[in-house]
């Protein structure tokens, strides 16, 4: 029974946090400034589609980033054998056409940015494109994809698609980006020897930590100027995180940057939304059980 489980969690659960949450934020602001929203049903039929579609995407990011999980030492089911590459390419193929017969039913501009959102994770991982290797490209895609697509199929769930939806996104684009910059940092040493150019790498360690200090400190500032409590809460928290990083310029640190700032905006999403927390603690604690118990590891960890 647990090699199904192998199945479920190369989904990779971990990263579905911040898909729900920008998610959750758009449709919060898009319902805030409209007054719209969407039916239970409606609501919830995107949220799990869009689920699907990017667990389509994480596994395809592990299909081919095998050799670097490898020497980093994570995500064990593809580079230690427990799935079957072929298995993979199967389950990536079917969570994809999953979410296509889904979508039939929702709006054109709900399909669009859909596409988008499949689009760019294709390029953020396949060759020859590999975005997620490239300096800036990765930085941009994480961004957009998160900080922009996401909110913005949140908010397509309670509110048309307009020019006001990007105008409220981009304090989420700088939030995201600078919680991304710090990511690259720790896995410098196993993207060098996968030949890989992060933004980290490009920018070098110290680059890095001010650059992504300075993409918080405008998520704060947009926030402000937009009147989102929620982004400039989160961000206000996170800039002392970060510029202790910077200062101190050790992985503790980066490490606490990542894993503190980026938790206070998932728990403001969930004052928003009361089942939130609770569906986060049933991931959090399926994960634990399941690491725990097939690879005798404490997975994931708080801090």
């Amino acid at each position: 029974m647990i090699h199904l489980f192998d199945y479920i969690f190369l989904l990779r659960p971990t990263l579905w946090v911040p898909v729900w949450t920008f998610f959750l934020l758009g449709a919060y602001r898009g319902k805030v400034l409209s007054g719209g929203q969407a039916s239970a049903l409606h609501f919830a039929d995107a949220f799990v589609l869009y689920t699907l579609l990017m667990g389509g995407v994480y596994i395809l990011n592990q299909i081919v980033d095998i050799e670097s999980d490898r020497v980093n030492k994570k995500l064990y089911l593809l580079p230690e054998g427990y799935i079957k590459i072929s298995h993979a390419w199967i389950e990536f193929s079917a969570l994809f056409g999953i979410a296509w017969i889904s979508a039939i039913s929702f709006s054109v501009e709900f399909r669009v940015i859909l596409l988008l959102s499949m689009l760019l994770g294709i390029l953020y991982s396949a060759p020859p494109f590999n975005f997620k290797g490239r300096p800036i490209l990765d930085l941009l895609s994480n961004s957009v994809g998160y900080g922009i697509l996401a909110f913005s199929l949140g908010w397509a769930t309670a509110n048309p698609f307009s020019k006001t939806t990007l105008l409220y996104a981009l304090p989420y684009f700088f939030a995201v980006g600078g919680v991304f910059i710090n990511t690259t940092i720790p896995d410098i040493k196993g993207d060098k020897q996968a030949n890989e150019i992060t933004t980290g790498i490009f920018l070098g360690e110290q680059r890095a930590y001010w650059l992504s200090t300075i993409f918080i400190l405008i998520s704060l500032v947009l926030s402000i100027y937009l009147r989102d409590w929620i982004c400039g809460t989160a961000s206000l928290v996170a800039i002392p995180l970060f510029v202790w990083a910077a200062v101190k310029h050790n992985l503790k640190a980066c490490f606490i940057s990542i894993r503190v700032g980026a938790p206070i905006l998932v728990l403001l999403v969930g004052i928003k939304f009361w089942w939130f927390i609770p569906l986060l603690a049933l991931v959090f604690l399926s994960m634990r059980i399941y690491y725990k118990r097939r690879f005798n590891i404490i997975y994931p960890k708080i801090v």
